[in-house]
């Protein structure tokens, strides 16, 4: 019997691997602002990370994020993606 096919990716802050629905997608629109998408419906080119608030933290201070979208991201869009970040992960890593 054939099993599925699971997509993995690979978060550019930790370089963890895993199943595609485990992590949050982030691309960069024409305005150079950083978009999340979990549903993929943001198209274009994207970039991965965990969904643990360190992840993004250390995407955003390296620039493994914007490496991978090759670009960098408004001061805005990256502000507004870590305050996202934070108030999405912050309660699941106090647990």
């Amino acid at each position: 019997m054939r099993q599925n096919h699971v997509p993995l990716r690979t978060c550019v802050a930790c370089k963890s691997k895993g199943p595609q629905r485990d992590f949050v997608r982030v691309t960069r629109d024409a305005n150079s602002d950083f978009v999340t998408s979990r549903a993929r419906e943001a198209g274009g080119r994207g970039a991965y990370l965990c969904q643990r608030l360190k992840c993004f933290e250390i995407g955003l201070d390296r620039g493994g994020l914007a490496h991978s979208l090759r670009g960098e991201g408004s001061d805005r869009s990256r502000a507004s993606l870590l305050a996202w970040a934070r108030a999405e992960f912050a309660v699941a890593s106090t647990i």
